[in-house]
């Protein structure tokens, strides 16, 4: 790593130490953050064919793969993209009529990754607290068929508009709430319940220029934490016993995640860990998995940094 590097992400750096990384390990982030990311998207199942959708991408002579565990998921292995468009192909996913008709949506592989911990099944009564702009909130009806009894909340009106934006265009069925998911009535039980909490961002920075230090600021983490703790303590008011909590940030930061959990486990909430079934191998940089209860992926050009952990209803 660059000494030069080292120097522009003083901040990042103090908070990744305080995070207990060792000095290969934050090597390794400052790497991946500052790598431009290739292209990966999901098939929307609602509409999309997988097989056809993939026999259209081999006739453009793109090279692609599948992660294995992602069945619907394809990376396109040279394509580097910025919302859909590749400057040194001059090649703009967003035009292709399979994404216009919401056929396929681009998403990182990393915010698959909660849905797929989720494990959404039909006639489930499942809550996306913080749902916008949509990609996981209509990445689980696209596994189930539109069968999952589904809500999803947003608190900001722009944001709510886009995640309607992103259900009618991929056809999924949900009960859309422009509501702070703070104010629901704690009568309502559901059994899964899906908090991808906002959070500083710190897995997906884009470090290659420094306009990210003008956002990335210790208001911004203190704000994230004590809107993360309101959160996760009221994700447990509503799970129904035996229930299945998935938390989950794209920060690496220690105090947004695992202390989040710690705080929800010491503090009376009736909640526990599960364990995290995926195959951390897959993973092409850097991961570690806390006794299968929690996932930590570093970012790579295919990866953004990211945290996943499953907690079940007392």
């Amino acid at each position: 790593m660059k000494d030069s590097m080292n120097l522009s992400h003083d901040f990042l750096i103090e908070k990744l130490k305080e995070s207990e990384y060792d000095d290969k390990e934050i090597e390794l982030i400052l790497n991946g953050l500052h790598e431009k990311k290739v292209t990966t998207f999901r098939v929307n199942e609602l509409k999309g064919n997988f097989d056809n959708i993939k026999n259209d991408f081999t006739k453009l002579d793109l090279t692609f793969t599948i992660d294995p565990n992602f069945k619907n998921a394809i990376i396109l292995n040279d394509y580097y993209q910025k919302d859909g468009f590749d400057s040194s192909t001059g090649l703009d996913i967003t035009n292709f009529s399979i994404y216009k008709e919401g056929h396929i949506y681009l998403q990182s592989l990393s915010s698959m990754l909660p849905v797929l911990v989720l494990d959404p099944h039909e006639k489930e009564n499942i809550l996306d607290m913080c749902a916008a702009p949509g990609s996981k909130t209509t990445m689980i009806q696209s596994m189930c068929k539109n069968k999952v009894n589904l809500t999803a909340v947003e608190l900001h009106k722009d944001r709510y508009e886009k995640l309607k934006f992103n259900c009618d265009k991929q056809g999924a069925n949900v009960l859309l709430m422009n509501i702070n998911a703070l104010d629901l009535n704690d009568m309502f039980k559901f059994d899964k319940i899906l908090l991808d909490a906002p959070c500083s961002g710190s897995g997906t920075l884009d470090i290659s220029n420094n306009k990210y230090q003008n956002s990335f600021q210790e208001a911004l983490i203190k704000k994230c934490v004590s809107t993360q703790k309101k959160l996760i303590k009221k994700s447990a008011k509503l799970l129904k016993a035996g229930g299945i909590l998935i938390y989950s940030t794209c920060s690496l930061l220690k105090i947004e995640n695992e202390n989040i959990v710690d705080y929800a486990l010491e503090n009376g909430f009736d909640i526990d860990f599960c364990r995290v079934k995926v195959n951390k191998n897959t993973f092409s940089c850097g991961s570690s998995v806390n006794e299968n209860v929690y996932i930590k992926i570093f970012p790579d050009k295919i990866w953004e940094g990211f945290f996943v952990a499953k907690l079940i209803k007392k």
